[in-house]
């Protein structure tokens, strides 16, 4: 009488355990199939090529090396991730979260990076042509020893961003923001108010 359940025989009990058990496995699903299985293989071999992942959760990952060309990043969350030496060629990291990542020595070429955020990331000594970060929050972001070409920082925020001994070769920096910016010719501070 004091019990708050009341199972009047263990197959009634099963059968409640099975049904919370499938509920939990279902409705706590947070990617589709599909992605969750490139999850996996990415996670298990440090390659994706032309996956979707879109929305993912990498956050302090290892994926040092990883081979993500043509991959769908669009809005993942890539906090303190370590992609050394990985190459995003073609992917498309729109609204991505990059803000404190490893990117030394990354291969980002005719890469999306609209709407990321970059703030405080580390792209040393990296290859980035014909890429696309317009609106991109690079503030705090190390670039040095860098070579940028061919690629659109329209309304970029390079507030501190670092430059030094970067090559800068045919860049729109369009209406970006440069205050306390390290360029590789000084320090730029003609955004600043």
């Amino acid at each position: 009488m004091g019990s708050f359940f009341c199972f009047r025989s263990l197959s009634n009990l099963a059968t409640f355990c099975t049904f919370i058990s499938l509920l939990l496995l279902v409705g706590c699903a947070k990617y589709s199939d599909e992605i969750q299985a490139n999850l996996t293989k990415l996670t298990t071999t440090k390659s994706c090529s032309g996956c979707n992942l879109t929305g993912v959760e990498l956050v302090s990952m290892d994926l040092m090396g990883a081979d993500l060309t043509g991959a769908n990043l669009t809005g993942a969350n890539l906090n303190r991730v370590n992609l050394r030496g990985a190459d995003l060629t073609g992917a498309n990291l729109t609204n991505a979260n990059l803000t404190n990542a490893t990117l030394v020595k990354i291969k980002f070429i005719n890469t999306d990076l609209s709407h990321a955020k970059l703030s405080y990331a580390n792209l040393n000594q990296s290859e980035i042509f014909n890429v696309l970060l317009v609106d991109a929050h690079m503030n705090s972001a190390k670039i040095i020893n860098s070579k940028i070409s061919n690629s659109d920082l329209t309304k970029a925020n390079l507030y501190r961003t670092n430059l030094t001994g970067t090559k800068i070769i045919k860049v729109n920096f369009e209406s970006a923001v440069f205050c306390k910016t390290m360029m590789p010719t000084g320090q730029d501070d003609s955004g600043c108010k």
